[in-house]
């Protein structure tokens, strides 16, 4: 399947899960507290297929898919609409403007709620899958960094960060995200067969200034990569030199070395000048020359001699992981994952309004596509992974307090509460001008980042 192809047909699921849930959350509360619903949605626009619900809670409703996948909507009872207006006085009870105002506060905030709900149960049913992983050895981190300053060296296993399991590498990545914005992290590692605990803090040294923020944490912590080979570009400067896949580098220029980074260094720092190998195959030693090309990096030239590393899940590297979560500990994993995810998402909202996130995190459905077409490739782990995420975001982005949006609209209950009668029509009108405004926005915004990124 080629790339659009699988980004269409990821998209086009994500969009058709996320959306149903999120507006079946809103469907489902109104029905429990007595509010007729004429349509379910998913889509705008022209409807393209309809039915109408025959059991249950289902029953009475009209059900549609419409032209246009990007949302979709529940249309409730309302005395206020023209277009279907209560038949009677018993029908103008099912009306939602009629209900109190718990109710009606209850039914806004059923969807994005159902939005937190389904990523607690994506993340743990992607976190129990028996899935091959890598063990969470730690590489010799950078002598400026977090790490280094809190005692690590390299080749500890982490088993645990703020008192959470860690199972495996993706563990580790997650809850440096996670905890990206945080001052200080705990790590218990087995050093060797020796438990110790780690705490890492944050300095100006340990602070990276990328994309995401210059408040972000890049504590130093890295995968450890064996200096073994995992392929050799054919007719390359390791071809020449006799290298194979397979072959595990333990020596440059007479000095040792133990991990990948340290053979990427040495050969980057050596454009064009010879490089004495000492490689291990098959349970022998060789000896071997290499001369990198010369290739340009920004503003100044590396060494390169083409070849990749190996795949940490072969078996023959020894740290493939085959630890696994059980579906309670899954759900419980989630459930946590989710907390963190939902912070986080406020954290980088809060973090564009005040300029310390820059605005070009913000991302439109020309990304999700693309990130659903690659985690569809890749299995259904990464895809339900992805999709837990996007529900948050979802979730998150439909509780803001903005008008046209179902934060919006607690707010204007909030008001009602406070001041004993809902906003007047001409404020109503207002607000919906500024939320139209700020979706208009927040969308063109979005657009003009997927577009600059496509094409940069």
């Amino acid at each position: 399947m080629s790339i659009f192809g699988s980004a269409l047909i990821g998209f086009l699921l994500a969009v058709a899960i996320l959306v149903t849930v999120h507006e079946f959350g809103h469907y489902l509360v109104a029905r429990w507290c007595g509010v007729k619903v004429i349509r379910f949605s998913v889509g705008f626009g022209p409807v393209l297929l309809r039915w109408i619900g025959k059991r249950s809670v289902f029953k009475g409703s009209e059900f549609a898919i419409s032209a246009i996948p990007l949302g979709g909507y529940v249309r409730m009872l309302d005395t206020r609409d023209e277009e279907f207006p209560p038949k009677n006085d018993a029908e103008a009870a099912q009306a939602f403007d009629r209900q109190v105002l718990w109710k009606r506060s209850l039914i806004v905030a059923a969807g994005p709620l159902a939005n937190f709900l389904l990523a607690v149960v994506l993340y743990g049913a992607a976190l129990s899958m028996p899935e091959r992983s890598v063990i969470a050895v730690l590489a010799t981190p950078p002598a400026q960094s977090a790490a280094a300053a809190g005692g690590l060296r390299g080749g500890e296993t982490v088993k645990s960060i703020n008192g959470r399991e860690v199972l495996d590498w993706s563990d580790v990545r997650w809850h440096l995200l996670a905890h990206m914005f945080s001052d200080s992290i705990r790590l218990t590692v087995n050093d060797r067969g020796i438990e110790r605990e780690i705490a890492l803090n944050r300095s100006d040294a340990a602070v990276q200034a990328d994309g995401v923020g210059k408040g972000t944490a890049n504590w130093g912590i890295g995968l450890f990569q064996p200096p073994v080979i995992g392929s050799v570009v054919e007719g390359g400067p390791a071809a020449r030199a006799g290298l194979r896949a397979g072959d595990r580098v333990v020596e440059i220029n007479g000095q040792a070395i133990n991990e990948w980074m340290e053979l990427t260094q040495r050969i980057q720092a050596a454009p064009q000048r010879e490089v004495a190998l000492s490689i291990s195959r098959d349970g022998t030693t060789l000896a071997t020359t290499v001369i990198p090309k010369a290739v340009r990096s920004g503003q100044r030239e590396i060494g390169r001699i083409e070849v990749t590393p190996a795949n940490l899940l072969d078996e023959k590297i020894g740290l493939a992981s085959s630890a696994e979560r059980g579906v309670v500990g899954a759900l419980v994993e989630g459930l946590y994952r989710t907390g963190e995810a939902t912070t986080l998402t406020v954290r980088v909202l809060w973090g564009m309004l005040s300029g310390e996130v820059s605005l070009r995190q913000v991302s439109g459905p020309i990304t999700m596509a693309e990130g659903a077409g690659v985690t569809l490739k890749q299995g259904s782990t990464p895809f339900l992974l992805f999709l837990a995420i996007v529900s948050i975001s979802i979730g998150v982005l439909n509780l803001l307090p903005v008008p046209m949006l179902d934060g919006g609209q607690l707010l204007y209950h909030l008001w009602e509460a406070i001041k004993g009668s809902p906003p007047t029509e001409r404020a109503l009108i207002l607000g919906q001008r500024i939320g139209i405004g700020f979706v208009t926005s927040l969308t063109a915004l979005a657009l003009y980042n997927d577009f600059l990124r496509i094409f940069s």
